[in-house]
């Protein structure tokens, strides 16, 4: 838990050797203990690292793998995350109809499961949101936004499993 919690600290305050190290040895030691969720809990902040310190084919390789994961668990929360995370990528790539078809995607998720993005979350997700709609006329955004809430969660994975 301390070495997933130093990787979470380097890799949010931009210093991502230090957290490869931590997410490394937080995943080796719940790999060896055998706690599947808790390696995936960490492989998916590491690929969150990975993105907000602009490693976007390693973070991609990740999500990749973490969507699946996820799926598989039936955490539809987490997959929410991993979608917006996806999102943001695609909104990084200047590809903003794509963006806000999965951050709706993941709105609409969310709300289902009825879980909510915790502040930091919020924080990026509101600045992806605002960044789409200064991008996207008022029809497109809105017509990206129904299209990504009328996707089945599977749907949304593969839309994002696609973009990647």
């Amino acid at each position: 838990f301390s070495a997933l919690s130093r990787g979470r600290v380097n890799g949010f305050g931009g210093r991502l050797p230090e957290a490869r190290r931590a997410f490394a040895k937080a995943i080796d030691g719940y790999t060896q203990v055998g706690d599947r969720g808790l390696v995936l809990v960490a492989r998916s902040d590491f690929a969150h690292a990975l993105r907000i310190n602009g490693a976007m084919d390693e973070a991609i390789a990740l999500y990749r793998e973490t969507l699946h994961g996820w799926q598989h668990a039936g955490n539809r929360g987490a997959i929410a995350n991993q979608l917006e995370s996806v999102a943001f990528i695609a909104l990084a790539r200047a590809a903003y109809l794509r963006s806000a078809t999965l951050l709706a995607a993941a709105e609409a998720i969310r709300e289902a499961a009825e879980a909510p993005m915790l502040a930091f979350e919020r924080a990026e997700y509101d600045a992806a949101v605002a960044t789409v709609r200064e991008r996207l006329d008022g029809p497109t955004l809105e017509s990206a936004w129904a299209d990504g809430r009328r996707l089945s969660t599977d749907e949304a994975v593969a839309l994002a499993l696609d973009s990647l």
